[in-house]
């Protein structure tokens, strides 16, 4: 308004102009002053209801189509002229307008203030239709295209949470509704809400079966919409209302079974077209893709660092633990304990591997056991295991985890002769400052093999 201060009769004119006048920011956007039949013409009451909004707020798709060539034009020869689209803030209604602008205030070499006219054009409504519906569908396609094209680039790089994220993203702007989810069912039944975007309050689940819309997709296994739940039977819809929402729409994500579902949901009523269920279809297909994806990174992953036998950690990451743990301690003490197994090879002998696989299996269910939680049992060889005991509370404490294995070790039965049983032999070593995982496993080994020459069971390592 300061604008135009000077011209108190200009200004009488315009505030009484029939169709839409404004002045706006070219750099930011933000609109500077809009005429009272502006405001009625797009559904807005006053100037406190114009702050702070930009141009690109009063366009629907198709008009910001056009953007790129009216902001070129305004650059090059300081006015455009052309038919374009504004959005009804209230009702969403689209509002075909013949819309001239022009640079009134240069900034240097570039534009500075523009004014736009435009006037109403829904009188020619029925013959603008097949333009409309072109450049509108056209805009869907590509911002559809965007959508699913940078969804695609994620899902072969990038983490669950970042693709799951991006595909609410995805679903709530290209579909125009308040929000989007992603919901898993947890072991109690529920879906649980893993990514979200959209309006508060964030749901944290959603009820299983028939006690909700995404509930009751995970159930059917197929696409369920929902154009308003005042006339829904199929499932309840009291959290849909407890939100604010009117209608939605659920996608299953999963082929055979369900993995989850994707949730779209409006605060109207509404109806979801077959390009929308199309588009959310693609989207689930692209998340499935990404979680095959992930699912075989992680077993492969899983694989590479844990025994294939018993499925403990292995040698790998049983280091790794150590390091971190030997980093971390915080002047805090680490034990190790190294155990081997005393006439175990005899098992082997005399039942077959496959009896002697059995019992490593069962050596390392009994070892992760006896250990507190947060240690690490890994199987680093044949009959060998080894155990990080991260921040122990000094010597005692570590002799007791070792005496905890060896009567353990003691009682396993083999299902054969007395003389087949074997015992456990546990070398301990504590950490000392600025000790590495090398010389502390060395030293557990030097104590193991003292406790299997004495068989004494367990032995401490003399520097620990």
């Amino acid at each position: 308004m300061g604008i135009l201060t000077d011209s108190a009769v200009l200004l009488a004119v315009i505030d009484r102009a029939p169709g839409l006048v404004s002045l706006s920011d070219f750099a930011s956007g933000r609109m500077l002053y809009l005429n009272p039949a502006g405001m009625a013409l797009i559904g807005l009451t006053d100037e406190r209801d114009m702050a702070g909004r930009t141009t690109a707020e009063f366009f629907t798709d198709v008009g910001l189509v056009q953007a790129p060539e009216v902001e070129a034009a305004l650059a090059g020869v300081g006015q455009w002229s052309g038919r374009s689209e504004f959005r009804h803030f209230v009702t969403g209604e689209p509002i075909p307008v013949s819309l001239s602008t022009f640079v009134v205030e240069p900034l240097g070499d570039r534009p500075g203030v523009i004014a736009c006219i435009a006037h109403d054009l829904r009188t020619a409504q029925e013959q603008e239709q097949r333009l409309h519906t072109a450049l509108e569908a056209a805009a869907y396609r590509a911002r559809e295209q965007r959508a699913l094209a940078e969804l695609s680039r994620l899902a072969v790089a990038a983490g669950l949470d970042e693709v799951l994220a991006a595909a609410t993203a995805a679903a709530a702007a290209l579909m125009g509704v308040q929000c989007a989810s992603v919901a898993r069912p947890d072991p109690d039944g529920d879906l649980q809400v893993v990514a979200y975007r959209g309006t508060p309050p964030e749901p944290a689940v959603f009820a299983e079966g028939a006690g909700s819309q995404p509930g009751y997709t995970a159930a059917v296994n197929t696409v369920v919409t929902c154009p308003d739940r005042v006339t829904e039977t199929r499932f309840a819809t009291d959290s849909m209302a407890r939100r604010g929402l009117r209608s939605g729409i659920c996608v299953p994500i999963g082929t055979d079974t369900v993995w989850g579902v994707l949730t779209a949901h409006s605060s109207r009523p509404r109806d979801y077209p077959e390009r929308e269920v199309m588009f959310l279809r693609s989207v689930t297909a692209v998340l499935s893709a990404a979680i095959r994806r992930i699912d075989a990174e992680n077993q492969l992953r899983h694989t590479s660092l844990h025994d294939g036998l018993t499925g403990l950690p292995n040698r790998t990451l049983a280091f790794t633990r150590l390091d971190d743990a030997l980093t971390d301690a915080s002047a805090r003490t680490v034990a190790v304990l190294l155990i081997d197994l005393d006439g175990f090879k005899h098992v082997n002998d005399t039942l077959g591997h496959r009896r002697g696989d059995q019992t490593l299996v069962r050596v390392g269910e009994l070892l992760a056991a006896v250990v507190r939680p947060g240690d690490t049992v890994a199987r680093i060889g044949g009959d060998e295991f080894l155990i990080v005991c991260p921040a122990i509370h000094g010597a005692e404490e570590a002799t007791g985890i070792a005496a905890r294995i060896t009567g353990a070790a003691a009682d396993i039965d083999v299902g054969h002769a007395e003389d087949l049983r074997f015992t456990a032999s546990v070398g301990i070593a504590l950490s000392v400052p600025d000790e590495d995982r090398a010389t502390l496993i060395h030293r557990a080994d030097l104590a193991m093999y003292r406790a299997k020459t004495d068989g004494t069971g367990y032995s401490m390592a003399a520097d620990s």
